[in-house]
């Protein structure tokens, strides 16, 4: 057995893994916007894995800095995870329109700048800035143009001069002034989940998607609840009994509330 016939076979189990954990795209589509820094860039990868398993879509785009230094290592640390696409770039508008937030796991000095500046000569900056016009959610990792952050310290990246740490620092300051929610890479979901929360921006909404009335009770035997659990319950109208040692996931936890299925009891069966 080769590489590549490993590769697809863990791509197919995280494919089957992640639609049990909550991956079903329910929650809409969030723009990820790779830019050309590299600082943190495993937490970056596991902070787009963690939105996906939130319910998610997502749709990546990446500067032509970040597409020549690590476009392909992006798209294969996400094999296997469902609702991941490429955007088209003529389909830009169209998608920002539609989308949630947009999200930038790496933010680099060069793309803070331009923003800065209001400045959007690419597709990266374009979307991001528009995503600001439109009162999008953007919500950007700081690490990578961060004049004091520990990746970049450990890059050497924190020995200019006081004028140069400053300059980079207001341009920070500015891209909050606009809109945009700053973040530890490590706190880049939460701070996302938190912003959007509450927010009346597009969603995939299915048909199912009504108050229903609940008069019964159904018992849930299994170790998980998922969000297709609760999608479930709510097509037949019933509430769900569940052991205290039963692990609920994040998006069927937020799916229940929406949908009124109430969880109680320890489920002895």
């Amino acid at each position: 057995m080769n590489d590549e016939h490993v590769q697809e076979i863990v791509a197919e189990v995280i494919s089957r893994l992640a639609a049990r954990l909550g991956a079903d795209g329910s929650r809409g589509t969030v723009i990820a916007v790779f830019t050309g820094a590299t600082v943190a860039f495993g937490e970056a990868i596991q902070q787009v894995r963690a939105l996906i398993l939130d319910g998610y879509r997502i749709q990546l785009v990446f500067s032509q800095a970040a597409e020549q230094l690590f476009a392909r290592a992006v798209t294969d640390e996400l094999r296997g995870f469902p609702h991941v696409n490429s955007m088209e770039p003529t389909k830009w508008l169209s998608v920002l329109k539609q989308s949630r937030a947009v999200v930038v796991p790496l933010l680099s000095v060069n793309t803070v700048s331009k923003l800065s500046m209001l400045i959007a000569d690419n597709l990266a900056t374009n979307l991001i800035l528009h995503a600001l016009f439109m009162g999008k959610t953007v919500v950007a990792s700081q690490n990578g143009a961060d004049p004091t952050g520990r990746g970049r310290e450990e890059l050497g990246f924190t020995k200019g001069t006081p004028a140069l740490r400053d300059a980079l620092t207001k341009r920070l300051r500015t891209l909050t002034d606009y809109g945009c929610h700053l973040s530890d890479v490590k706190g880049l979901r939460d701070t996302l989940n938190s912003s959007i929360s509450g927010s009346k921006g597009p969603i995939a909404v299915t048909p199912d998607q009504t108050v229903k009335s609940f008069n019964s009770n159904f018992s849930h035997s299994e170790k998980m609840l998922t969000a297709t659990d609760i999608r479930y319950a709510h097509h037949l109208g019933v509430n769900l009994r569940i052991s205290s040692a039963t692990l609920v996931t994040p998006l069927a936890r937020d799916l229940a509330m929406r949908y009124g299925v109430a969880l109680s009891g320890n489920n002895e069966s």
